[in-house]
């Protein structure tokens, strides 16, 4: 019986490698948010206050991480932050088909979201840079998964 050349021991190997290197590599839109140890430095805030969405929309940089306190978005609908950090999280309307959601990106804070059903209107709030790596890890539709 003749073995073909490509199925001996070295090609096999390399096919083999080449699926692993595959496999591994993560393009935009992968659903992964990797942030440096640098970039999750942010303590706890000391105080509970409620936050307003349209606070996080800012260029300057939080100076705490708002675990535990509550998100509130215009229509006035409110989410509650868990008491971890990092993560993020997503809830429909009580009064409506609306969708809120809201993603930690370490110190460059929270992004939210409120959409429509339909995901036809979304508004987003956030740091600039924070809701550029939210698109680049999952999509500019984020709000809408």
């Amino acid at each position: 019986m003749v073995i073909p050349q490509f199925l001996t021991a070295p090609a096999v190997l390399t096919l083999a490698a080449v699926a692993l290197v595959g496999c591994a590599q993560h393009d935009r839109d992968d659903d992964f948010l990797t942030l440096s140890a640098g970039e999750a430095t942010l303590s706890p805030c000391a105080t509970a206050v409620p936050v307003s969405v349209e606070q996080l929309d800012t260029t300057r940089l939080p100076t705490c991480d708002p675990v535990g306190q509550v998100l509130v978005f215009p229509d006035g609908e409110q989410l509650q932050l868990p008491e971890q950090q990092g993560g993020g999280g997503a809830s429909s309307s009580s009064n409506s088909d609306a969708w809120y959601a809201w993603q930690s990106v370490g110190n460059w804070g929270l992004v939210a979201a409120r959409s429509s059903a339909d995901c036809s209107e979304v508004d987003e709030w956030g740091n600039p840079e924070a809701l550029r790596r939210v698109h680049e890890a999952f999509g500019t539709d984020w709000a809408c998964r």
